[in-house]
């Protein structure tokens, strides 16, 4: 993997692996570990970064990109199908806009406190927000429909279909149609998705 990587890559990638290595075996639980994920946040940021700076983009970009952006998606429908459910108690739904680094976002947005319409409007349908599943999904799309092209397909493949599907589902959605239950279902699908474009562009 070495040559894969830019100088300034590599050096992003060994200084988080080291921190890391280093953080392990003295890490307390609590603020201690909280103040040394926030260290390995940074780091991954400036990685990342680098990343989508500079790094060509060809397939395997793409792949990283579309990786990036299907566990960002799960997550997001993991965390709203926990913390934004009818049944969880008081303090739930500012847990999932903290959790989903949105909390500036909501408030400008909104002039209201949170509630489970407005975190599933941003959390969820929001277009613009880059930890919203509609966003991660509309990256998806589009990375995808680049590697269609580059292999010439003449019919939209399992892929396409799958993602074309949740991303109208998204798209017409209104916030109270986003039930755990659909939330859930949406991390089957996303699944799916990772199963067609490995069956399509790696098989």
């Amino acid at each position: 993997m070495r040559d894969r990587f830019s100088t300034d890559g590599w050096n992003a990638l060994s200084d988080l692996a080291s921190t890391a290595r280093e953080f392990a075996p003295r890490l307390n639980h609590g603020d201690d570990a909280a103040r040394a994920m926030g260290v390995l946040l940074r780091k991954l940021a400036g990685f990342s970064g680098l990343v989508h700076e500079n790094m060509f983009r060809f397939n395997g970009w793409r792949f990283l990109w579309i990786g990036r952006a299907l566990e960002r998606a799960n997550q997001t429908a993991a965390l709203l199908a926990r913390f934004a459910d009818p049944g969880i108690p008081d303090g739930g739904l500012d847990v999932a806009v903290e959790i989903g680094e949105s909390v500036m976002s909501h408030r400008r947005r909104y002039s209201v406190e949170t509630s489970r319409d407005t975190v599933i409007d941003l959390l969820a349908l929001d277009d613009d927000n880059p930890r919203s599943i509609a966003y991660q999904i509309n990256e998806i799309r589009r990375a995808e429909a680049h590697m269609a092209e580059g292999l010439h397909l003449s019919r939209m493949g399992d892929a396409s279909r799958l993602v074309l599907r949740i991303h109208t589902q998204l798209r017409v959605a209104q916030p109270g149609d986003i039930t755990t239950e659909s939330l859930i279902a949406m991390r089957g699908e996303l699944i799916e998705i990772s199963d067609a474009l490995t069956t399509t562009y790696l098989s």
